[in-house]
Protein backbone atom coordinates (compact mmCIF):
# COMPACT_ATOMS: atom_id res chain seq x y z
CA UNK A 1 0.00 0.00 0.00
CA UNK A 2 2.90 2.35 0.77
CA UNK A 3 4.71 1.54 -2.50
CA UNK A 4 1.39 2.10 -4.45
CA UNK A 5 1.01 5.19 -2.54
CA UNK A 6 4.74 6.25 -3.00
CA UNK A 7 4.67 5.50 -6.65
CA UNK A 8 0.85 7.66 -6.99
CA UNK A 9 3.79 10.87 -5.82
CA UNK A 10 6.03 10.10 -8.23
CA UNK A 11 3.59 9.83 -11.39
CA UNK A 12 2.14 13.38 -9.67
CA UNK A 13 5.04 14.78 -9.68
CA UNK A 14 6.33 13.52 -12.89
CA UNK A 15 2.49 15.34 -14.05
CA UNK A 16 3.60 18.30 -12.68
CA UNK A 17 6.56 18.82 -14.00
CA UNK A 18 5.14 18.15 -17.50
CA UNK A 19 2.15 20.88 -16.67
CA UNK A 20 4.74 23.29 -15.85
CA UNK A 21 7.76 22.70 -18.17
CA UNK A 22 5.79 21.24 -21.31
CA UNK A 23 5.82 24.56 -22.92
CA UNK A 24 9.86 24.96 -22.67
CA UNK A 25 10.05 21.21 -24.36
CA UNK A 26 7.60 21.95 -27.19
CA UNK A 27 9.77 25.03 -27.79
CA UNK A 28 12.77 23.61 -27.57
CA UNK A 29 11.92 21.21 -29.77
CA UNK A 30 10.34 23.62 -32.13
CA UNK A 31 13.77 25.28 -31.90
CA UNK A 32 15.73 22.21 -32.46
CA UNK A 33 13.67 20.93 -35.73
CA UNK A 34 13.70 24.91 -37.15
CA UNK A 35 17.54 24.20 -36.46
CA UNK A 36 17.34 21.27 -38.15
CA UNK A 37 15.18 21.95 -41.40
CA UNK A 38 18.09 25.25 -42.15
CA UNK A 39 20.73 23.01 -42.07
CA UNK A 40 19.47 20.80 -44.12
CA UNK A 41 18.33 23.31 -46.39
CA UNK A 42 21.98 24.78 -46.64
CA UNK A 43 23.41 21.28 -47.28
CA UNK A 44 21.26 20.43 -49.81
CA UNK A 45 21.69 23.92 -51.08
CA UNK A 46 25.45 23.70 -51.06
CA UNK A 47 25.16 20.44 -53.11
CA UNK A 48 23.45 21.74 -55.63
CA UNK A 49 25.70 24.36 -55.73
CA UNK A 50 28.81 22.11 -55.39
CA UNK A 51 26.96 19.98 -58.32
CA UNK A 52 26.56 22.78 -60.92
CA UNK A 53 30.26 24.09 -60.11
CA UNK A 54 31.58 20.73 -60.39
CA UNK A 55 29.70 20.33 -64.08
CA UNK A 56 31.17 23.83 -65.01
CA UNK A 57 34.73 23.22 -64.19
CA UNK A 58 34.29 19.82 -66.49
CA UNK A 59 33.38 21.51 -69.20
CA UNK A 60 36.42 24.24 -68.74
CA UNK A 61 38.50 21.50 -68.13
CA UNK A 62 37.75 19.75 -71.92
CA UNK A 63 37.88 23.02 -73.53
CA UNK A 64 40.80 23.74 -76.08
CA UNK A 65 43.39 25.95 -75.47
CA UNK A 66 41.92 27.72 -78.67
CA UNK A 67 38.72 28.64 -77.00
CA UNK A 68 40.41 30.69 -74.33
CA UNK A 69 37.59 33.67 -74.26
CA UNK A 70 35.05 30.43 -73.68
CA UNK A 71 37.02 29.19 -70.87
CA UNK A 72 37.28 32.81 -69.22
CA UNK A 73 33.74 33.32 -69.11
CA UNK A 74 32.90 29.68 -67.81
CA UNK A 75 35.80 30.93 -65.00
CA UNK A 76 34.12 33.89 -64.36
CA UNK A 77 30.66 32.22 -63.75
CA UNK A 78 31.80 29.52 -61.30
CA UNK A 79 33.85 32.25 -59.79
CA UNK A 80 31.29 34.80 -59.50
CA UNK A 81 27.94 32.54 -58.88
CA UNK A 82 30.13 29.54 -56.95
CA UNK A 83 32.50 31.30 -55.35
CA UNK A 84 32.88 29.06 -52.05
CA UNK A 85 33.07 26.17 -53.80
CA UNK A 86 36.89 24.56 -54.73
CA UNK A 87 35.65 24.58 -57.64
CA UNK A 88 36.25 28.50 -58.38
CA UNK A 89 39.79 28.32 -57.23
CA UNK A 90 41.04 25.37 -59.10
CA UNK A 91 38.89 26.91 -62.75
CA UNK A 92 40.99 30.42 -61.81
CA UNK A 93 44.49 28.82 -61.28
CA UNK A 94 43.31 26.56 -64.80
CA UNK A 95 42.59 29.61 -66.38
CA UNK A 96 46.26 31.39 -65.10
CA UNK A 97 48.07 28.40 -66.19
CA UNK A 98 46.70 28.41 -69.93
CA UNK A 99 47.57 32.22 -70.54
CA UNK A 100 50.85 31.48 -68.87
CA UNK A 101 51.50 28.48 -71.72
CA UNK A 102 50.46 31.51 -74.07
CA UNK A 103 52.92 34.06 -73.14
CA UNK A 104 49.96 36.04 -72.10
CA UNK A 105 51.45 36.81 -68.19
CA UNK A 106 49.75 39.80 -67.75
CA UNK A 107 46.52 38.07 -67.73
CA UNK A 108 47.82 34.98 -66.18
CA UNK A 109 48.58 37.01 -62.96
CA UNK A 110 45.53 38.04 -62.32
CA UNK A 111 43.59 34.79 -62.39
CA UNK A 112 46.82 33.31 -60.74
CA UNK A 113 46.83 35.85 -57.69
CA UNK A 114 42.76 35.21 -57.46
CA UNK A 115 43.15 31.75 -57.30
CA UNK A 116 46.05 32.41 -54.61
CA UNK A 117 44.24 34.49 -52.50
CA UNK A 118 40.39 33.56 -52.47
CA UNK A 119 40.67 29.47 -53.43
CA UNK A 120 39.45 27.25 -50.22
CA UNK A 121 41.87 24.46 -50.74
CA UNK A 122 45.40 25.22 -49.73
CA UNK A 123 46.84 23.10 -52.14
CA UNK A 124 45.24 25.02 -54.82
CA UNK A 125 46.57 28.30 -52.84
CA UNK A 126 49.93 27.04 -53.23
CA UNK A 127 50.05 26.10 -56.70
CA UNK A 128 48.65 29.38 -57.44
CA UNK A 129 51.43 30.75 -55.39
CA UNK A 130 53.71 28.51 -57.15
CA UNK A 131 52.80 29.63 -60.82
CA UNK A 132 53.44 33.03 -59.85
CA UNK A 133 56.64 32.92 -58.51
CA UNK A 134 57.76 31.37 -61.73
CA UNK A 135 55.87 33.89 -63.94
CA UNK A 136 57.93 36.32 -61.74
CA UNK A 137 61.12 34.80 -62.40
CA UNK A 138 60.27 35.34 -66.25
CA UNK A 139 59.37 38.37 -66.00
CA UNK A 140 63.09 38.70 -63.58
CA UNK A 141 60.84 40.42 -61.34
CA UNK A 142 63.08 38.28 -58.15
CA UNK A 143 61.16 40.31 -55.28
CA UNK A 144 57.44 39.14 -56.40
CA UNK A 145 59.14 36.44 -57.05
CA UNK A 146 60.48 35.42 -53.74
CA UNK A 147 57.05 36.94 -52.12
CA UNK A 148 55.03 34.36 -54.23
CA UNK A 149 57.21 31.71 -53.04
CA UNK A 150 57.29 32.70 -49.16
CA UNK A 151 53.63 32.79 -49.27
CA UNK A 152 53.31 28.79 -50.18
CA UNK A 153 51.62 27.18 -47.22
CA UNK A 154 50.77 23.43 -48.40
CA UNK A 155 53.30 21.25 -46.66
CA UNK A 156 53.20 18.76 -49.07
CA UNK A 157 55.03 21.67 -51.09
CA UNK A 158 57.55 22.16 -49.10
CA UNK A 159 60.24 20.21 -51.41
CA UNK A 160 59.14 22.66 -54.55
CA UNK A 161 59.23 25.81 -52.47
CA UNK A 162 62.84 25.01 -51.30
CA UNK A 163 63.86 24.07 -54.59
CA UNK A 164 62.10 27.59 -55.59
CA UNK A 165 63.46 29.38 -53.78
CA UNK A 166 67.28 28.35 -54.61
CA UNK A 167 66.15 29.27 -57.92
CA UNK A 168 65.23 32.41 -56.40
CA UNK A 169 68.54 32.70 -54.86
CA UNK A 170 70.70 32.05 -58.22
CA UNK A 171 68.52 35.06 -59.51
CA UNK A 172 70.08 37.34 -57.05
CA UNK A 173 73.40 35.68 -57.24
CA UNK A 174 73.50 33.95 -53.78
CA UNK A 175 74.98 30.92 -54.35
CA UNK A 176 75.29 30.13 -50.47
CA UNK A 177 71.25 30.84 -49.96
CA UNK A 178 70.80 29.13 -53.46
CA UNK A 179 73.00 25.87 -52.08
CA UNK A 180 71.01 25.85 -48.68
CA UNK A 181 67.49 25.93 -49.94
CA UNK A 182 68.55 23.10 -52.83
CA UNK A 183 69.84 20.95 -49.82
CA UNK A 184 66.64 21.31 -47.83
CA UNK A 185 64.57 20.08 -51.14
CA UNK A 186 67.08 17.66 -51.97
CA UNK A 187 66.41 16.39 -48.07
CA UNK A 188 62.82 16.83 -48.92
CA UNK A 189 62.73 14.35 -51.75
CA UNK A 190 65.57 11.89 -51.22
CA UNK A 191 63.15 9.43 -52.19
CA UNK A 192 61.51 10.61 -54.97
CA UNK A 193 64.78 9.79 -57.51
CA UNK A 194 63.99 11.80 -60.98
CA UNK A 195 63.26 15.50 -58.71
CA UNK A 196 66.52 14.37 -56.65
CA UNK A 197 68.29 14.15 -59.93
CA UNK A 198 67.44 17.89 -61.44
CA UNK A 199 68.18 19.24 -57.59
CA UNK A 200 71.16 17.47 -57.01
CA UNK A 201 72.46 19.07 -61.07
CA UNK A 202 71.68 22.43 -59.85
CA UNK A 203 73.92 21.45 -56.88
CA UNK A 204 76.48 20.09 -58.79
CA UNK A 205 76.45 23.35 -60.82
CA UNK A 206 77.20 26.15 -58.04
CA UNK A 207 79.32 23.62 -56.27
CA UNK A 208 78.30 21.61 -52.97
Amino acid sequence: MALDLEEQDQEEHLKNLWSKYKNIVFIATGILLCIYIAVTFISNKNKVANELASQLYQEILIEKLDNLEQIKVKTETVKVEHMHTPYAGRASLHLGQLYAKTGDYDKSIPELSWAAENATELSIQSLAHYALAYIFIAKEDAQKAKLAAESIASPGYTGLKSDLLGDIALMNEDNEAARTFFNQALNFYKNKSELAQVIQTKLDAIGQ
